[in-house]
């Protein structure tokens, strides 16, 4: 199976973001995968990537905890991003909590985090599946800047 993969790369203007998330830490780990799992699931089956569920294990994600941050409000997770290098990756929402602007936010804070550490340019990569993923990085300063297809 074929899937298009867009790398995006942010053209917009500075951002000062003061939304206080946390660390990644083992405590979170099985919110943490059940967010993720929610999020990605129905991408993952209709575009034939097994398995279906496919969250990094504990150890893993242990091993990239200071690029992970998460959103706690009132002490649940509502959703995650992480930052590896100049990309942004796995920006997560929980389903309760999204179309509340939860993802926007998410997505303000890696880029002032990048802007703040001076890296450039700031990329991330998604499937064309995803277009509500796309609409949002289009409405908040990202360009398509390669469409490539993989086979998988």
């Amino acid at each position: 199976m074929d899937v298009v993969l867009y790398t995006m790369e942010y053209r917009g203007n500075l951002i000062n973001s003061d939304l206080v998330l946390v660390p990644f830490k083992e405590k979170y780990y099985n919110k943490y995968r059940d967010i993720y799992h929610d999020c990605f699931y129905e991408m993952r089956k209709s575009l034939g990537l097994k398995p279906y569920n496919a969250c990094d294990s504990i150890e893993s994600l242990q091993s990239k905890k200071d690029d992970i941050f998460l959103l706690i409000i009132d002490g649940k997770m509502v959703g995650s991003v992480a930052v590896y290098g100049n990309e942004i990756d796995d920006l997560i929402v929980s389903r309760k909590c999204q179309n509340q602007g939860h993802g926007k936010e998410l997505l303000a804070f890696a880029i002032g985090l990048l802007q703040k550490r001076n890296i450039s340019p700031i990329i991330l990569l998604v499937t064309e599946w995803n277009k509500k993923a796309i609409a949002l990085y289009k409405n908040n300063g990202f360009i398509v800047t390669e469409i490539k297809t993989v086979t998988v």
